[in-house]
């Protein structure tokens, strides 16, 4: 990834032709956060989503499922086996997280401009520095990221 660029608005937003990014649990369950946003405005991807847990189950920690779409792609980010008190701790999630982004980097073949929220901050309650700290090392590939914020 580039540098970071943070602007406030609407992930969903985001150009067209783009990767919308954040973080998942393999259970296969979009039901917290911002994960029903994304349930609710792709639920096809959903779908996609929940079968891939179903058939990969928590072999999928640190990795990325990309599921195209017809605006954006989506990119899911494995980054805990669980959500809620059984989530994974946060030191787990920052290495499921720095293997995800790696494999979201290989399979981003057409290099499409990457668009998150501060995914790992809201339900996996890792402080978003953290996460931002496991990203800055992998931006050597150039891919532009736009973080958005709400305040």
């Amino acid at each position: 990834m580039s540098k970071l660029s943070y602007i406030q608005g609407d992930l969903f937003s985001a150009p067209d032709n783009s990767i919308l990014v954040h973080a998942c649990n393999t259970l296969g369950s979009w039901g917290g956060g911002i994960a029903i946003a994304f349930r609710e405005n792709y639920p096809t991807q959903f779908q996609l989503y929940k079968a891939h847990c179903k058939a990969h189950g928590q072999e999928l920690v640190g990795t990325c499922l990309l599921i195209p779409g017809d605006k954006h792609d989506i990119a899911c980010l494995f980054t805990s086996r669980a959500y809620g008190r059984r989530k994974d701790t946060p030191a787990e999630i920052l290495a499921a997280t720095r293997t995800a982004v790696k494999d979201l980097q290989d399979k981003n073949t057409t290099n499409k401009a990457l668009h998150a929220c501060r995914f790992n901050s809201g339900k996996f309650a890792v402080p978003w520095n953290d996460t931002e700290a496991v990203l800055k090392p992998e931006q050597a590939a150039h891919i532009p990221q736009t973080v958005g914020t709400r305040n």
